[in-house]
Parts: C-alpha cells; structure tokens; sequence
C-alpha cells in the first residue's frame, strides 16, 4: 500500500474543466486516494455542473489542505480525466464509470513516475464525507485484531520506566506475537475461502503473500491469491492492475524460497508492457523478469541489456533533474577564526514519499559544501517500509536519539545538527529548495561557531580490509560520557524505492567499533579501528534475509558495492547528543 499523502499536514482543491458527457451525472463527487482494496481516504468535494453551456469542475470543500487543484476534465464515453496539482506536485486522474454503478468512478492518479489508486463517489450534501469502510467479515476483524496486540504491547513497554514492567510488557509482546504467527495466516486464508467476491479478498491474499515466508504455501495456493488481487485491481484500470501484478511479483521475488513462482507473472506483465510507457514501468517489468529468471535458473542476457538500456535513460534523466534547484557554492565563514565542523544527520527511508523533499535538499548541501566545513551523513530506516539500505548500526543510531529526543524524533525524515534535532518534516520534490533553504540557515550559522577541539585521521583499505586511523587532541573534559564514533559511510548508493529516488549518499553502512561509540579518557588521543568488508557484507545479507523473512522488500535489489567509502569521526557528548567536532577523510587504496 502507499500513501501518496503521508507527512503532509494539508490540502486543497479548486478548478475548471472541459467537456463532459452525458453518462457523467452532473452533481457533486467525492474525490479520494483508495488505499488497499476497501479504504478511501477523501481529499476534496467536487462539484460537477454545466455553466454557460460548458461543463465545469469546481470544489465546494476540501478534506485536507495543501494547495491541491484540479483542470483540463474530459470525459468520453464511460472515461474521464483531468489534471490535479497537490502540494506542487502534478498528477493525471484517469478512471473509467463503474460499468454496474454510474455513480462510482475507478482509476488511478500519477506523476509519470508514482502511481496511486483514486475514485470519484457521488454523495448527497455539501460537505465533504468520510464514508465509513464496509465491515469486516469476523476473520479479517480477528486478524486484524491479532496483529496490534503485539505492536501496542511493544510501544507501552517502550514508555514504561519501570524495568520490570517494560520487561513483563515485552514478555507479553513476544506472546502475543507468537499468537498471531500461529493464528492470523489460516484467519486470512478464510477469509479468501469464505468471501471470495469482496475486495477483503484482496487485501487477504496481499497480506498472505507478503508472509507467504513463513506459511510456505504451494504453487497453485499462490496462483489464487494472484487472482484475487488482480481481479480487484482490474476495478481500477489497466495501469493499477499492471501495478499490482508488478508489486506482487516483487514481493514474491523477495522471497527466497518462491522467487521462482514469480516467473509467469513477470513474463505475462512485461509482455504487456509497452515502449510507450513511462520508463519507471518498463524498467520494474525488467527487473522483476530478470530477478524471476535468474532464481528459476534461466538467466536470459537479453533481458539484462534491455534492462540495463532503460536504466541508463532513467538514471540520465534523474541526474538533470535532481535536485531541482542548482545549489550555490558555500561563500566561506565570515569570522576566520570559527574552526567547528557542522554535521548534519538526515534520518530516511527509500520507501518514504515525505522524505524526498529532505533527500533532494541534502543532495543539493553536498554540492554546496566542502567536508572540511560540513560533514553529512544518511541513516536509512524501514519507514514506512522495508529499505534494504538499512542496517542494525542505523537503527541503534535511531534509537539512541529517540531516547534522548522522543518528541522531535517521531519518524522520517528526521534531521539532526551537531547532535540537535531540527527542521524535521519534508515533502514532495517541489519542497526540495525551501527544506534546502532551511537547511542552509541552521548551517550556515553552526559555521560561525569555535572549537580548540581537534579531529584528524586517515583510512585506508587493503582488498577488503579498511583501517580507520583517528586523533583526538585538545579534549576539554575527557570522561565515560565523552565518546568517540567512527562510521563508515558509502558516498553513492543506486537503489529505487517506492518514494522514485534513484541515488542515496553519504549512506552509513557500519560504525566501525560499535554504534555505543568508544569512551575518550584523555585529552589527547589516538584510536585505530578496521572494518572487514568481507564480513560486513555476509553480515548486512544475513540481517536483510532474517528481515525479509518478517516483512518482504519491495523488490530483490540489495546494493553493496562498497566502491567510494569514507570514514567519519564523530566526538560527541552522550549526556546531552551534541557533536563537539568532527572530520571525514576518504578511504584511499583499492
């Protein structure tokens, strides 16, 4: 499921239209984003009228606010569309009137590269209405109910400051848990059995797919969930169904042991696809059919160069594009005597549609900046979904400052400075500039401050040995509070997550040490620390497969190349978060 909304705080509507048709009753239609099969989440009323002999397309209320706008309506035969603009961000509405209710409009929403499900209901009223969800059957309810216990449990455990509690909350947590393993894939598999023709089916047979790890189902069991999600994205039109087969395929290519059922699937969907179509679509038909072919033991060169061809043209064309703004260069520090370093922390997620805006703006520092002033680092997170960019060192960096800053610390994106939370949210691409803006104010202030505090090294790499060298000089108030982290961060990682982000820098793989960090008991000090890229490797493949056996990635790519790394040495505070100085050094050798 993806939320074209999420982080966004508003929205709003207004617009003139075409031509419409007869078979379009004229009134008021309530336009929303369709999530799943069964839950709409409105975002405008829109009144459908003839004025002047002309039809026109206006909003009478708005369900959320951010500067949404609709235009340029057409309607022929049973088929409308029309442009819609949220957030700055511009989308083509097309959908197809429900051929047994003329009241219903299904389609789908896109920027040329995100797609999302979207409709139009007629509805009495002037008001915008949030209808209510059709009920449940008692399986899926159950289910549903199952699968909260164990995550409610875990939160209140997390707020319980009494360790025996946290620690009986947790206990509960895991046996709960275990309950809903046991329980909730035969719930859903009834649900299917039971109420085959309602679009809880759907949802049923995506959930058993994303867990089909653990239930381990056989080839013909999958072929029926595949046909109830395709029966049901089918209400949405072509480009929705193509969508949904491409997302079940890769989500059963991320799965080792049914990688090789996705083969039918990837050759019928890439068949379908056309050279017409947006190359984000013909680029996931080719590597989801390469991925297919490559676990059923037939490689097939031809695909991997025409995959290689479309993602070329895609990397090209988000190179001129991203970020959107040419960043300008740093004009240096007014006072000649300011000497700390500024680090900028960005917490993200590649599945994360708000976080692009922050992405975008961070991308547009390391153009603006040198490391010797500004110093940044990327933390990927599974927020809102699994991100194989994550690692078990990003989460325990999270969780050392959701500790510290529970209430700025909510979710991605999240970004930090000198150890501080500030300017958190993001935002579409369009945000980019003003989050770069916001960015360059905190910075550019940081750069004025002074530090005796000195922070040097080197890092060197031998094959797949890479040795760390840090010295520390001028420590005011060395102690078991002060520590000493060194990451290692690769500078440029391609990997396309459901946010469309192509390429992630300055991206921690490792705090080389450990993420507790090393304690600095005097004033001066050197610290050696290697990384064995060998292990790191077999290490971050077997968190991703332990991982993937819970949740599935959204598609097989997991990169580690390992080609530009650089180390970063961090003096930080632990009992307040702030970063006293810092220093970045490439790793030199091959």
């Amino acid at each position: 499921m993806r939320y074209l909304f999420a982080g966004l705080v508003a929205v709003a509507l207004s617009a003139p239209a075409a031509r419409a048709a007869d078979t379009l009753p004229e009134g008021n239609w309530r336009f929303s984003q369709n999530i799943g099969a069964v839950n709409e989440s409105p975002l405008a009323l829109l009144k459908l009228e003839t004025k002047d002999g002309k039809p026109s397309l206006t909003v009478i209320d708005e369900a959320i606010k951010a500067g949404l706008k609709v235009s340029d309506l057409k309607v022929e035969g049973k088929t409308l569309s029309f442009a819609v603009e949220i957030g700055g961000g511009k989308y083509t509405f097309e959908g197809v009137i429900d051929p047994k209710d003329a009241k219903v409009v299904r389609g789908s929403f896109s920027d040329g590269t995100r797609l999302f499900r979207g409709s139009l209901n007629a509805q009495e009223g002037d008001k915008v209405e949030r209808p209510t969800p059709p009920k449940s059957p008692e399986e899926m309810a159950e289910a549903q109910k199952l699968l909260v216990a164990p995550t409610r449990l875990r939160f209140q455990a997390q707020q319980a400051k009494d360790a025996n509690e946290k620690a009986e909350l947790q206990a509960k947590a895991n046996e709960a848990q275990k309950e809903a393993d046991e329980k909730v894939p035969g719930l859903y598999r009834e649900v299917l059995a039971k109420h085959a023709d309602s679009p809880f089916a759907a949802d049923a047979a995506n959930a058993l797919l994303r867990m089909a790890g653990k239930v381990k189902p056989k080839a013909d069991e999958v072929a029926t969930w595949l046909k109830a999600i395709d029966a049901e994205a089918a209400r949405f039109g072509p480009k929705i169904a193509t969508d949904s087969a491409l997302q079940a395929g890769e989500t059963l290519v991320g799965q080792k042991d049914l990688a090789a059922l996705a083969l039918p699937l990837a050759e019928k969907v890439e068949k379908g696809v056309k050279e017409s179509d947006p190359l984000a679509t013909q680029s996931r038909a080719l590597k989801l059919l390469a991925s297919a072919e490559k676990a059923a033991g037939k490689t097939n060169a031809a695909t991997e160069a025409r995959l290689a061809k479309v993602e070329k043209a895609l990397d090209d064309e988000y190179v001129k594009k991203v970020p959107p703004f040419k960043p300008e260069k740093f004009a240096g520090r007014k006072d000649k005597a300011a000497t700390r370093v500024a680090v900028m922390e960005l917490f993200t997620g590649a599945q994360c549609p708000p976080c692009v805006a922050a992405d975008a703006a961070f991308d547009g520092l390391e153009k603006a900046y040198e490391p010797k002033d500004l110093i940044l680092i990327q933390y990927h997170m599974h927020i809102p979904g699994p991100d194989p960019l994550t690692n078990k060192d990003t989460i325990a960096r999270w969780d050392y400052y959701r500790e510290k800053f529970p209430r700025q610390m909510g979710g991605v994106p999240s970004s930090l400075f000198n150890g501080k939370p500030q300017a958190g949210g993001g935002g579409g691409m369009p945000n980019a500039r003003k989050k770069f803006d916001e960015f360059q104010e905190i910075i550019d202030g940081l750069l004025e401050e002074k530090t005796d505090l000195k922070v040097a090294g080197s890092a060197k790499r031998t094959g797949d040995k890479v040795t760390v060298a840090v010295e520390l000089d001028w420590v005011k108030d060395p102690g078991e509070k002060l520590k000493l982290r060194v990451l290692l961060v690769e500078e440029k990682v391609k990997y396309v997550g459901g946010n469309g982000m192509r390429f992630h820098h300055q991206v921690v793989r490792a705090l080389a040490g450990g993420a507790d960090g090393m304690p600095i008991a005097e004033k001066a000090l050197k610290k050696t620390v290697d990384v064995d890229l060998a292990q790191l490797r077999t290490g971050l493949t077997k968190y991703l497969d332990e991982f993937a056996a819970e949740r599935p990635f959204p598609n097989p790519d997991r990169p580690m190349d390992f080609a530009h790394l650089k180390a970063i040495a961090l003096v930080q505070d632990d009992a307040t978060g702030e970063i006293l100085n810092a220093a970045e050094f490439p790793v030199e050798g091959k």
